[in-house]
């Protein structure tokens, strides 16, 4: 292997998960997101069998997605923006929402798209991306152009607003945080040439904002500002209990949360959450394989399903 070469793999690798590439023509091929992860849950395969008619093995966890009577539910939270889209076009009105977000991450990385003249493609090989088709999405999930930590910038794009309200346990001695989210573009990988939608997290106000991203580890504080626009609820479930992290292995951790103090916070959390229920038009659920344990899945997803359906 030619230096040159080693450089181009070393990049594909650090920007992009499980591809394939060739070198003739400088060419590589999205092979979708890498899964490597799922072994950090020696206990994933087992606990799989209880969240479908359909009897799912390791192969099925980055596609599994199904819409529930009263709530949407993924393994990967990458689906959620097949549900958002899909209340999106049933509800062309709405170009301004707020999302609650419970999460141990941010989720505002830049996917592997551009825009030129008012539409979106895949950087790789510039195929259109229709998000008035949520359907056609699946294809770009699947390939991993959209992926782990990049789902929700195109909404803030091509909305004229979004409001994100980060619920994280990270403490925030001076309570919640304000900033702008800035549309903006980035080109950190030498062999594209188109620049990548991008969203900026940023105190500077010298640029339009489309919306604002709020933080902070108290409900009540923290959803004091919300405005009434529809409102979608995104629970990831490493929010409640992140144990792996996607990247070490703890089968044992030393201070595991017990489940009563899991269900008392969901408790709390759906308290706050009763003074807007009235505007909360989507609810999905992610489980987080290889970051929140399989063990704990159904317990979290039941025990937060029934107290928000009592408010």
């Amino acid at each position: 292997m030619t230096m040159l070469e080693a450089t181009f793999e070393q990049q594909l690798n650090r920007y992009f998960t499980n591809c394939k590439w060739t070198q003739a023509g400088n060419e590589f091929q999205l092979q979708g997101p890498g899964l490597s992860y799922l072994g950090l849950d020696q206990n994933l395969t087992a606990n799989l069998a209880g969240f479908s008619e359909h009897k799912l093995s390791l192969a099925d966890v980055a596609d599994f997605h199904e819409a529930k009577a009263d709530y949407n539910l993924c393994f990967e939270d990458t689906w959620s923006l097949l549900f958002w889209l899909r209340y999106l076009k049933a509800n062309p009105g709405v170009k301004k929402i707020n999302i609650i977000h419970l999460d141990d991450h941010t989720d505002l990385m830049p996917p592997l798209l551009y825009k030129e003249q008012g539409e979106y493609f895949q950087v790789t090989d510039d195929k259109k991306v229709n998000f008035d088709d949520p359907e056609s999405i699946t294809d770009f999930i699947r390939e991993g152009s959209i992926n782990l930590g990049s789902f929700i910038a195109p909404l803030i794009f091509f909305l004229d607003r979004v409001n994100i309200f980060h619920l994280r346990k990270e403490l925030s001695p001076n309570g919640p945080t304000k900033q702008n989210l800035v549309e903006s573009y980035i080109n950190d990988f030498p062999y594209l040439a188109k620049d990548r939608i991008s969203i900026s997290v940023t105190d500077k106000n010298d640029e339009p904002a489309k919306g604002f991203y709020y933080r902070g580890n108290d409900m009540k504080s923290l959803i004091g500002e919300i405005n009434d626009d529809p409102t979608f609820l995104h629970i990831d479930l490493d929010y409640f209990l992140n144990q792996f992290n996607g990247n070490y292995r703890n089968d044992d951790p030393v201070e595991m949360i017990t489940h009563g103090e899991l269900e008392e916070e969901i408790r709390s959390i759906c308290a706050e959450l009763s003074r807007i229920r009235p505007q909360i038009v989507d609810v999905t659920i992610a489980t987080s394989p290889g970051f929140c344990p399989s063990t704990h899945w159904e317990l979290l997803i039941n025990s937060f399903m029934e107290y928000y359906n009592k408010i």
